[in-house]
């Protein structure tokens, strides 16, 4: 059976471009104003190493917040097979990073056109607080994305696994190539000695055999080098035989008669 394959045509890049543009303007300008009257500012990140180095730590809030929701919001809605728990955990995340965005830009409209230069304790504190929810909310998400799938979450082609395709052996095909092939089929799992290969050839020797290179080869599947030395092999065993005695024939009748006379 066939698989069909789907493709979907490339999505346009632009209109989510320009609905960014203005917005991150807008959240960034918010978010570093109110950092700033919660207590965020101008901070030396490298004392002692580079003292002149300055950064205003109020931008660290559009950057963590914004990014993790657009990133948390990317996880639950795409359609790549993910982890259940990850994908629940994406989309109630997102959601709530996106009402806690929408929450800090209508306070920060609210503190300022009420006149407020600096943000009361209780707004202070949730500011304060949302670099480090970020981390922990980022690092959860990276690591249950590192799950396993469970077999209803994985793709219909991994399930079926790789297709086996079997073929008829040929009709050319003789009896002793079928046995040497079955015997090669059963000792592939490991490796076979030269001991091996002459017990074997020694349970198949009969009585009025001739142990010959071309025999041993066929009886065990061995190599043209190695039948000479199980030939070799056997036709020493069956000189060190020793063979079983003649029976003394039994006298005819007239020898009988001369005796009895």
């Amino acid at each position: 059976m066939s698989a069909t394959l789907t493709t979907t045509p490339a999505r346009r890049r632009w209109p989510l471009v320009l609905l960014a543009l203005p917005a991150s303007v807008a959240i960034w300008s918010g978010w570093v104003e109110l950092g700033q009257m919660a207590g965020f500012g101008i901070v030396r990140p490298l004392p002692g190493i580079a003292d002149e180095f300055t950064l205003n730590s109020a931008i660290t809030l559009p950057i963590g917040v914004e990014a993790y929701s657009a990133y948390a919001l990317g996880t639950w809605l795409s359609g790549r097979p993910i982890p259940a728990t990850a994908r629940r955990f994406a989309a109630w995340s997102s959601l709530a990073a996106l009402a806690r965005g929408l929450l800090g830009q209508v306070v920060y409209h609210v503190l300022t056109t009420t006149g407020h230069h600096r943000a009361p304790v209780a707004v202070g504190v949730v500011v304060a607080g949302r670099p480090v929810l970020v981390l922990g909310a980022g690092a959860a998400l990276h690591h249950l994305l590192g799950d396993d799938l469970t077999p209803a979450e994985q793709p219909a082609a991994e399930l079926a696994g790789p297709v086996e395709h079997r073929t008829e052996p040929p009709a050319a095909e003789t009896a002793p190539a079928a046995r040497k092939q079955q015997r090669t089929r059963k000792h592939a799992g490991r490796r076979r000695l030269l001991a091996d290969y002459l017990a074997y050839a020694r349970a198949q020797l009969e009585p009025g055999v001739e142990p010959t290179p071309a025999w041993c080869r066929r009886v065990s599947g061995c190599s043209a080098g190695t039948s000479v030395k199980l030939a070799a092999a056997l036709r020493a065993e069956l000189a060190n035989t020793p063979k079983p005695a003649a029976l003394t024939a039994a006298p005819s009748d007239p020898e009988r008669k001369e005796h009895a006379a």
